[in-house]
């Protein structure tokens, strides 16, 4: 008896298939465990609480087929149950962001100041002022956004305060570092040509300032002197320079290395990233004993910050991920996930969780067309006392 064509479309198998709805139902499996509660929320004041299985996230994202699936459900999605704006920070102090809407600070308790059209913002040590840029002007302006001084210079980029004190500003300009008074005066080159990667100054010394130069090497050196304290070609092109806040610490990012520095210039440990995924964004704890990284644009690690052989914690690990910052407490990291137009908050002492907030972008946008994702500029300290 010839069947019919429904009947021969239900018992056609096509290849491979049940091998794939294994592979199907195993992911479905790990959303599930994973879920959220549905419940009644009796408040839209605080940020959204979403428990994470770091090993579930990661198998979604790292396995063959979960990268696809994970891909899409951040490009979607982001994390779930997200709270629609931001209404409060997790932890004391404020947030510096920049972007096509220029830059503004987010208090503890949600508020938001617009400080002006500018590109980019570094917070002067006990965040009274920050240090803008836009083009070819370098300003400092208080935290109404009123301009305390500014100089035009060309192709100003990342400016960096000198800690604790902000007697210094250093920052970059058309391949030349340059350093400036904090208030505004003494502007002088310091050294050229170098690369585009944002100088750093070791904290609680006199005005040692660490940089690299167009020849691939790094040097540190006195801001004031000039005196060229020591010198090491980098190998491969740093993308970061971290101190760690005692100054006992230069920690030098790659994109498959971390190089951990004495302040004489001894290399004292060297920690190898894997091939296939790069280090995008770096953050060193407050307390220098934590790193934090973004890797492949996909995964948060925290490593112990100068050893060699310091097993990563996977904190996260979702697509589209750019980069990171702690709080001034060290007990949260906030990642950047643009392709979700989310912040995500993580709490990284004892149990791990999260809070995310959505429409970045549009609450920084200040009437702005574009509605581009802002770029983290800092987490900074509580304002406190009268100098900067």
């Amino acid at each position: 008896m010839r069947r019919r064509a429904p009947e021969m479309l239900r018992e056609f198998r096509a290849p491979d298939e049940s091998g794939a709805e294994a592979r199907a139902w195993s992911v479905v499996q790990a959303a599930y465990a994973a879920r959220d509660p549905v419940v009644r929320r009796r408040s839209h004041r605080r940020l959204a609480l979403v428990p994470v299985l770091a090993s579930v996230a990661a198998g979604l994202v790292l396995s063959p087929a979960g990268a696809r699936v994970g891909g899409l459900i951040t490009k979607a999605l982001g994390v779930r149950h997200s709270a629609p704006m931001l209404s409060s920070l997790p932890s004391p102090g404020r947030l510096l962001v920049s972007g096509p809407g220029g830059t503004w600070t987010a208090a503890a308790d949600g508020s938001l100041r617009h400080l002006g059209s500018w590109s980019q913002a570094s917070w002067s040590p006990r965040g009274l002022y920050a240090a803008v840029v836009s083009g070819d002007r370098l300003a400092a302006v208080d935290r109404h956004g009123d301009i305390r001084w500014a100089v035009a210079r060309p192709a100003v980029s990342d400016p960096t305060w000198f800690s604790p004190s902000g007697y210094r500003v250093a920052y970059l300009s058309a391949g030349t570092l340059r350093v400036i008074a904090g208030d505004g005066t003494g502007d002088h080159l310091l050294a050229g040509p170098v690369a585009h990667v944002a100088p750093a100054w070791r904290p609680n010394n006199s005005f040692q300032l660490a940089y690299v130069t167009d020849a691939n090497r790094i040097v540190v050196r006195d801001a004031d002197t000039g005196q060229v304290l020591w010198s090491k070609q980098a190998g491969a092109r740093p993308s970061e320079l971290l101190w760690s806040n005692d100054g006992g610490r230069l920690v030098v990012v790659s994109a498959h290395s971390v190089r951990t520095y004495t302040p004489g210039g001894t290399l004292s440990a060297t920690l190898h990233l894997p091939a296939i995924a790069a280090a995008g964004d770096a953050a060193l704890s407050p307390d220098g004993r934590l790193l934090a990284l973004v890797v492949g644009g996909r995964q948060l690690e925290v490593v112990a910050a100068g050893s060699s052989n310091s097993r990563a914690r996977q904190l996260l690990a979702m697509a589209g991920l750019r980069e990171v910052s702690w709080s001034p407490d060290g007990r949260w990291l906030l990642v950047s996930l643009p392709a979700a137009d989310q912040w995500v908050f993580l709490q990284v002492d004892g149990a791990l969780r999260v809070e995310a907030v959505s429409h970045i972008a549009q609450q920084f946008s200040a009437g702005s067309s574009a509605k581009a994702f802002p770029q983290l500029d800092g987490w900074c300290c509580a304002v406190q006392g009268p100098s900067g």
